[in-house]
């Protein structure tokens, strides 16, 4: 990969379609596979095979996300989507189990299925990000907020040099249907912005998701595994935060 940016047009702001194929064609974005599509100031990103289960439902139990045993207990083995007549062989619910086929999916697509209100870790296909200078942001795309997904909270900020699957925290919203959501389905987009000059990149800062240097894309998706979506809390040591000065005798 190439580590110059990108001349452009607008050096304070969000990159423009134009701005991104100019990006991607120099190397300063990354995407790979090539973007599904390129919107006026995104890049849409698809859903990937591997996902993890948050919990079980009724287990009751207090989850420790400081402790990786804990984190391994709450979210179990990874698994891999699979083609509708194979999942709904484990869908407890008979009304849903009992449906043939998906309409507008091919019978041997591989899907992942949600149940009312539930929570998983999944991850976008394409390994995507920008070498510093530059910054990057996911959202849910318009459609998959209207049908009651949410694909990342909060936490869909990116950093200078991230470049990897992305993880998503995918939502089942819906309180009282099952959705089924197809391997390669749209479901996000990341956003490209510029920064200053940047004193660390990712990798070098925290890289808590990410511990090779962006430069080297080979090595990063040979190092990718589906374990990698789980969070890692438990890499940092916690700490109690500096004391603040001035306040009330008393207050913490």
């Amino acid at each position: 990969m190439k580590t110059d940016s990108t001349e452009l047009s607008s050096p304070t702001g969000i990159y423009s379609d134009r701005e991104i194929a100019a990006a991607l064609a120099g190397g300063h974005i990354v995407c790979d596979p090539a973007p599904a599509r390129i919107n006026g100031s995104s890049v849409d990103v698809t859903l990937g095979y591997y996902f993890y289960r948050a919990g079980r439902q009724g287990a009751g139990k207090l989850f420790n996300p400081f402790d990786e045993n804990d984190v391994r207990r709450y979210f179990g083995e990874y698994k891999i989507a699979k083609p509708w007549h194979e999942v709904r062989r484990r869908i407890t619910d008979q009304g849903v189990a009992s449906i043939d086929s998906i309409k507008g999916i091919n019978d041997n697509h591989p899907v992942i299925v949600l149940r009312p209100n539930e929570r998983i870790l999944a991850h976008t296909h394409e390994f995507i990000g920008i070498l510093p200078p530059g910054t990057t942001s996911m959202q849910a795309r318009s459609t998959t907020g209207r049908i009651g997904i949410s694909a990342c909270y909060c936490a869909g900020w990116g950093d200078p040099g991230y470049i990897n699957r992305w993880t998503m925290e995918v939502h089942n919203l819906n309180e009282n249907e099952y959705i089924v959501l197809p391997v390669g389905y749209r479901i996000a987009q990341i956003v490209f912005s510029t920064t200053g000059p940047v004193a660390t990149e990712y990798a070098k800062a925290s890289g808590n998701y990410q511990a090779n240097i962006s430069a080297d894309l080979a090595a990063v998706k040979a190092a990718w595994r589906p374990w990698m979506l789980l969070p890692r809390a438990y890499a940092s040591p916690v700490e109690l935060p500096q004391p603040v000065a001035g306040l009330s005798e008393g207050l913490l």
